[in-house]
């Protein structure tokens, strides 16, 4: 019986684990502009009434001021949900691979986290 019982454990928490390895299949945190993984689509970040498609790599907080480090997306979605969509894509093309920026090149246009998923090994040492 208690073997039995170990390896229903085993099993249940073989299970949790492999849930746990597919983040798209979690449900995400509240992502903020500022979320390592947070994917934010910005109006107006390239060409005024355009969305571009961002993602969070990291941020770097001074006293008066916050930095984004951000891959931009060779991505033009023509509303928010589209950007959501190609934000699921893993193979999603991207123009620059880390940009640095003011956090008020996103805050002061209108924007929207449109995904997040959990930053690669890869896409982590982005970041200088």
């Amino acid at each position: 019986m208690r073997a039995k019982l170990q390896d229903l454990c085993f099993g249940l928490a073989s299970a949790a684990l492999a849930a746990a390895c597919a983040s798209d299949a979690l449900t995400p945190p509240e992502a903020h502009i500022d979320t390592p993984g947070a994917f934010v689509a910005v109006e107006g970040y390239d060409e005024p009434g355009e969305l571009t498609l961002v993602r969070i790599l990291d941020r770097l907080q001074f006293e008066e001021a916050r930095l984004l480090f951000m891959t931009v997306h060779d991505a033009r979605p023509e509303t928010y949900d589209e950007a959501r969509e190609l934000a699921k894509d893993h193979d999603l093309p991207i123009r620059e691979l880390i940009r640095i920026e003011p956090d008020t090149v996103v805050t002061q246009s209108p924007h929207q986290i449109v995904w997040f998923r959990t930053l690669t090994k890869q896409e982590q040492e982005r970041v200088p």
